[in-house]
């Protein structure tokens, strides 16, 4: 019974000796695409954009001309045609691997087929002729745009068109039009603020991450992109149904914009960071529809997590509940067994079951069909209920009590 740990300690002693040969890559570090959405209407298209806004300096540089560079993707139903490519799982797979193989644990060497995994949209497919409801997602401090292509593809798939940045210099990496790497990095004057208030500079933050995802929608909402570009899109989005949503920090950039816009028809977070909002903030009743799907630890304290377990992760948690005793209609599932990156793809790429496996611990222990299942579920039913006025079907989340806790909270 000692051979798998066993094993494991040898492969983390030899791993600078083999982390240049490939072949070993894929046995220590088994990968596998995400699976298909369970319901599917609609085929996926995507289109790829490099977006200026010309409106707004770039905080984040010292030349006082630079302005705000985004990497865009956007997915919307579409009919696929034998000529449409498949599009890859991570957009500038290669390069972007490196620093999600990083952040993950784990050394770039031993992830590089990562970048060979292939999504379930296609490229410049033709768009539905039809009204769909338009929803912004937002990634977490260090991810990437692409981090929760499952919930994506499930919405799109029955009816949503999905629109998401890289949040340059907040994202893990992102890309300018030339190809030319755009990496993480921090913004100066605002660390000297955080030295002594941290909440100053992630309420800064979400504020800054908020204006890119007003930004997208802005852009779509026009004829012509601000590039000159046809807009191929306008005319098949409903504007007056608007939604986002976002992991951790991008949970908590989606509250700010329930909170600021009124765009926004309702905002869902995947175990989000509320840090950056005010008390004053998380007092206000938005009077729209707030999901948060979460680790069991934001429902105690105490149990085991890995978002609480800090002085700022403490004053997350206090600002979160003014959420839920403020806002009316919040609707909450505390999944079981789960940590932070269970609510990302990478749960769900990552072969945890294989015995040759690289241990990584970042990723709970949850089994990942009830990640898959239960999370895409939950995602589409709040926006189907939200932005398209669909009944939720409450018993058909029997299946999943004994992995998760489900409550409501209304006046």
């Amino acid at each position: 019974m000692q051979t798998k740990p066993m094993f494991k300690k040898l492969i983390v002693l030899i791993l600078p000796a083999i982390v240049s040969c490939a072949a070993i890559g894929p046995i220590v570090v088994p990968l596998e695409e995400i699976s298909s959405p369970e319901k599917q209407t609609y085929g996926i298209g995507t289109q790829i954009y490099f977006w200026n806004d010309s409106s707004r300096s770039e905080i984040y540089t010292v030349e006082p001309n630079d302005t705000r560079q985004l990497l865009v993707q956007v997915w919307y139903p579409a009919k696929i045609g034998k000529n449409n490519q498949r599009a890859p799982h991570i957009i500038f797979p290669k390069e972007t691997i490196r620093g999600v193989a990083e952040i993950a644990g784990l050394p770039a060497g031993l992830a590089k087929h990562g970048a060979k995994l292939m999504s379930g949209s296609y490229f410049n497919a033709e768009p539905i002729l039809d009204k769909f409801p338009l929803i912004v997602f937002s990634h977490g401090d260090g991810g990437i745009l692409t981090q929760n292509m499952s919930q994506i593809e499930a919405l799109v798939a029955e009816g949503y068109v999905v629109i998401a940045c890289n949040h340059t210099f907040n994202a893990v990496i992102s890309f300018d039009k030339n190809g030319l790497p755009l990496p993480y990095k921090r913004n100066v004057s605002w660390d000297q603020q955080a030295s002594y208030q941290k909440k100053y500079y992630t309420n800064r933050l979400i504020d800054y991450r908020l204006k890119d995802a007003q930004y997208l929608v802005s852009q779509l909402k026009k004829t012509t992109f601000d590039s000159g570009a046809p807009n191929p899109l306008n005319r098949i989005i409903d504007f007056d149904k608007i939604g986002i949503f976002g992991h951790s920090m991008g949970g908590g950039t989606s509250y700010l914009g329930l909170l600021q816009d009124e765009n926004f028809d309702a905002a869902l977070a995947l175990d989000g960071w509320f840090f950056g909002l005010s008390e004053e903030q998380a007092k206000t009743n938005t009077n729209k529809p707030f999901m948060h799907i979460a680790q069991e630890q934001f429902k105690d304290i105490s149990v085991f997590g890995d978002i609480n377990d800090s002085e700022s992760g403490i004053e997350n948690d206090k600002i979160y509940n003014l959420i839920l005793k403020s806002n009316h209609e919040s609707y909450v599932i505390y999944l079981k067994e789960s940590l932070h990156y269970t609510f990302t793809d990478f749960k769900l790429i990552y072969d945890d079951k294989s015995s040759l496996g690289f241990p990584i611990n970042t990723l709970g222990v949850v089994d990942k069909k009830i990640v898959d299942e239960l999370v895409d579920k939950a995602v589409l039913e709040f926006f189907n209920y939200s932005l398209k006025d669909q009944p939720v079907n409450f018993e058909s989340y029997k299946s999943f009590e004994k992995n998760a806790y489900f409550e409501f909270y209304s006046k």
